[in-house]
């Protein structure tokens, strides 16, 4: 599998791919945007709006959802139930730790966010230095870290990450199989590719015995208007749900040329039609569209071309194909038409990968035209969770299933150590400080 993977080289936190592509993936912290109030919710989408203004003319933003790995909160737990003299006290920490580990099992669900951009040269140079590539990425980052702390966000970037376990089980295999001289030869993407890929089914993929389907939204099935943060709608949905959302800005001189073209085309059409015919509203709808298009674009709009891909995860095909059905039955009460990628699964599959290369098929079935504006009310942040690492469990947050786990006592985060408990009467303030 690991000479199946588009990946040439990893280096000095780029990648680099078969295409002759650099690629840079950042990830970011998201806000809790959907308890914001309209006026604040506005700030961050025109904030975010001015940072699409300068940033890389192709994005994507890939969200990864799933189970939370609490196995080293509880180990820690149970660590410390060792140490401690008191039975009774004992109890109640092995009672803690089994609360904290079924509430995992059922219901903890964690999310990252993720950015993709591409290195893109200014003179066209085909074969640019090592270190003009580095210089951009550093640039692209910093931008990127100064517009979205605006917007609440905080950009994280891992210059250096170890992957030790793997790095030894992968050189055990290859000395077992080709010798120890093999060790210094063993290829990056061993590092981070699957050890097994099944391909032979229409419907969907077997990667390390986890089944993977793919859904697309086509380009005329997204609501024609939408609220601002709508796509929190994809990102919430629950475990095994990955968004993988692509924006390709056009050039604006173009763009306007076609589209003053088309809108000739259409008012030409529409002369020879009665408007009793259903070819009346479509033509009609698309002039008015235009004219949308030229007016955005004639101020300080861009044109963008955006394509929306779900991954979905299951343990079997079964599970898979719930999952699938539940999700199209929850985009089309909202109006949002999906389309699965049936004997396509295996360009969907390279397509999610961070490395912003989406394919050609799958890119004009979705493309859907966008100004910046629309762009912006995509922002894909939106989905906070509360999780500290020495923390003290407070419940499950009914907006997004992720397990609320806070260090008051850390300062580095919190000011002090006081909180507010507010609640009904009966609700369990008192019980709540007691625990």
């Amino acid at each position: 599998v690991s000479s199946y993977l588009p990946i040439r080289q990893i280096k000095t936190g780029v990648i680099y791919t078969t295409d002759h592509r650099y690629v840079k993936l950042i990830e970011i912290l998201p806000i809790n945007f959907l308890l914001r109030s309209s006026s604040e919710q506005r700030n961050i989408i025109m904030s975010f709006m001015s940072y699409l203004k300068i940033a890389p003319v192709k994005i994507q933003f890939k969200v990864v959802s799933k189970k939370a790995d609490i196995s080293e909160y509880i180990e820690k737990i149970k660590e410390e139930a060792e140490r401690e003299p008191d039975h009774r006290v004992k109890l109640l920490q092995e009672d803690y730790a089994k609360l904290i580990e079924r509430l995992g099992r059922k219901e903890a669900i964690t999310r990252r966010f993720f950015m993709v951009f591409e290195y893109q040269s200014y003179n066209n140079n085909k074969n640019p230095k090592e270190r003009e590539v580095l210089l951009y990425m550093r640039s692209v980052v910093q931008t990127a870290k100064k517009y979205l702390s605006q917007c609440g966000n905080v950009v994280l970037e891992y210059e250096n990450e170890t992957l030790e376990e793997r790095t030894k089980k992968v050189a055990r295999y290859y000395q077992r199989e080709n010798g120890r001289e093999s060790i210094s030869h063993i290829p990056v993407t061993e590092l981070i590719a699957p050890e097994t890929m099944d391909m032979r089914h229409r419907s969907h993929l077997v990667i390390d015995g986890m089944y993977y389907s793919y859904l697309l939204i086509p380009s005329h099935k997204y609501r024609t208007r939408v609220p601002a943060g709508w796509l929190s709608l994809l990102i919430n949905a629950g475990e095994g749900i990955d968004v993988d959302v692509f924006f390709f800005r056009q050039d604006k001189s173009k763009s306007m040329e076609r589209i003053g073209r088309r809108i000739r085309l259409n008012r030409s059409k529409i002369k020879d039609t009665y408007d009793t015919n259903t070819d009346f509203d479509d033509l009609s709808e698309s002039i008015h569209a235009g004219y949308y298009l030229k007016r955005g674009l004639s101020g300080s709009e861009d044109f963008y071309y955006m394509s929306t891909l779900i991954t979905i995860t299951g343990y079997s095909a079964k599970e898979v194909e719930w999952r699938v059905r539940e999700m199209t039955k929850l985009l089309n009460s909202q109006d949002i038409g999906v389309i699965s990628c049936m004997f396509r699964e295996e360009n969907a599959f390279l397509s999610s990968l961070p490395l912003l290369c989406l394919d050609k098929k799958l890119y004009e079935r979705s493309k859907r035209n966008v100004l910046t504006s629309g762009v912006a009310s995509c922002y894909p942040f939106t989905s906070y969770e509360m999780s500290d690492k020495d923390g003290i469990m407070m419940g499950v947050n009914k907006a997004n299933n992720s397990l609320v786990i806070v260090d008051i006592f850390n300062t580095k985060i919190y000011k002090n150590a006081n909180i507010a408990i507010l609640g009904t009467s009966g609700a369990g303030k008192t019980f709540t400080m007691q625990l």
